[in-house]
């Protein structure tokens, strides 16, 4: 009979060690701590056929949030399911933008919430913001509201598509949207995520366009759109932003060096 045992299969399994710890922790409902020191636990077959389809999923490409069941993000963890992109680290820049460009009790729009992740963090860091959340994919709502309710976060999520169902103006509007562009070779890497989160299946600035567009009605004077886009997109949102009248047009770069947020100004 095969070994069984957590140290074995750790050192065995051909997958990453971190991988493998956490999906064994995720089979026994193990922490960190206990996964130490229950270092020679046998599996048994129930749990050990659960972690072998686990890992098959895996190596076929599925994605370790996926298989979790969810991903951190700001240091808390947000459920996700193949409704939602994936929380990425360079996204904490667009909640650090708007966080920092926000005044007491601003409102807060973020377009294409996903899984809830940006509008969820930008209330949690800050109580006083008023935050309305939307998606077209009723999936990715239901999975934003769990989220909000598990993490005690105070958000209203509307079912709209981009500006569709929204009449209200705000101080704010923030997004991460489809932005890859149809041809590009980052795609096929991202097979199990849902590609209408990632692509406008043309270019990648179409839903940009159109959320820049939108803004004009939905802000306040003086209120900011924040978006985060392609590494190589910056100098083309700019030039859309321009078209639509915004100004003071700034673009930050990633914690790769890479150009990923631009923000504008509407008076």
């Amino acid at each position: 009979m095969e070994d069984r045992s957590v140290s074995y299969l750790i050192a065995n399994t051909k997958l990453d060690n971190l991988e493998t710890k956490l999906l064994l922790r995720d089979v026994l409902d193990f922490t960190q701590a206990e996964l130490i020191i229950n270092n020679e636990y046998i599996l048994n077959d129930s749990q050990y056929n659960e972690f072998l389809q686990l890992l098959a999923k895996r190596q076929n490409g599925m994605p370790i949030s996926y298989l979790l069941g969810y991903k951190e993000f700001y240091s808390r963890n947000f459920k996700v399911s193949q409704d939602t992109l994936i929380p990425r680290p360079e996204t904490e820049l667009l909640v650090e933008t708007a966080l920092r460009l926000s005044k007491a009790n601003d409102y807060i729009l973020d377009l294409g919430t996903g899984c809830g992740c940006i509008a969820i963090t930008c209330k949690l860091q800050d109580h006083g913001l008023n935050i309305v959340a939307t998606d077209n994919s009723l999936g990715a709502l239901s999975i934003a509201k769990y989220n909000a309710t598990k993490l005690k976060a105070n958000v209203k999520f509307v079912y709209s598509d981009w500006y569709t169902n929204i009449n209200d103006k705000f101080n704010i509007i923030i997004s991460n949207p489809p932005y890859i562009a149809n041809n590009d070779e980052h795609l096929k890497n991202l097979s199990y995520e849902p590609m209408v989160a990632l692509t406008d299946f043309k270019n990648g600035l179409e839903h940009i366009k159109k959320i820049i567009a939108g803004g004009v009605k939905h802000l306040y004077n003086g209120g900011f759109l924040i978006l985060e886009h392609g590494f190589n997109q910056a100098l083309e949102v700019k030039e859309i932003f321009e078209k639509n009248g915004y100004s003071e047009i700034t673009t930050l770069k990633d914690y790769a060096a890479l150009d990923r947020i631009t923000y504008a100004v509407y008076k």
